[in-house]
């Protein structure tokens, strides 16, 4: 659960603008280069254990020109308007489109109208070059980066023993990821 503003909360059950961007390598995409989204997530493919935690994936069709080659990373966000007193201008830096026949709004600039929160950063694993000019990505979350056998000797023998919060930034160091604590009242 991601820690919401209480402007968000308020606004959240009403009729809402929304906008949802999907990044590049740090290069926003227009909506209407995306021919098809799909979003989904394994659950536990070989057992369920203490500890076993899903994984989502991502898999989207898009023109092949309109990307950066060879792309690393996807990041998606999705966001709704906290300030009610949107302006032309601001109405005008939106990006809008449509995928898979839906309308959808990208905010082609920061803005604080909308308060953003992120769906996931995605590796690319899987880039396939269509005949029609088109790519299709699929794309794992991080998680698929804790697929190695931990060892915390090395913490331990430092202090002799390790918290958990310890251990946790340990393993999430050597997965190359970064660690959030989030408090929740």
């Amino acid at each position: 659960m991601y820690p919401t503003s209480q402007k968000w909360k308020d606004n959240i059950y009403k009729n809402v603008q929304c906008v949802m961007n999907i990044y590049i390598d740090d290069v926003l995409v227009n909506p209407d280069y995306i021919f098809d989204f799909k979003k989904g997530g394994n659950v536990f493919d070989e057992e369920f254990a203490l500890g076993s935690t899903p994984s989502q994936y991502i898999e989207m069709q898009l023109y092949k020109d309109k990307i950066p080659s060879n792309p690393k990373i996807v990041r998606v966000e999705y966001g709704i308007l906290i300030n009610n007193a949107l302006t032309v201008a601001e109405v005008n830096k939106m990006l809008v489109g449509t995928l898979n026949g839906i309308q959808v709004k990208s905010l082609s600039a920061n803005d604080s109208s909308f308060e953003m929160i992120p769906i996931g950063i995605y590796n690319v694993d899987d880039y396939t070059d269509n005949d029609d000019n088109t790519i299709t990505i699929k794309a794992l979350d991080n998680m698929i980066k804790f697929e190695f056998n931990y060892d915390g000797s090395e913490l331990i023998a430092q202090n002799g023993y390790a918290t958990l919060a310890e251990v946790a930034q340990d393993i999430c160091n050597k997965a190359e990821v970064e660690l959030r604590f989030y408090l929740f009242s």
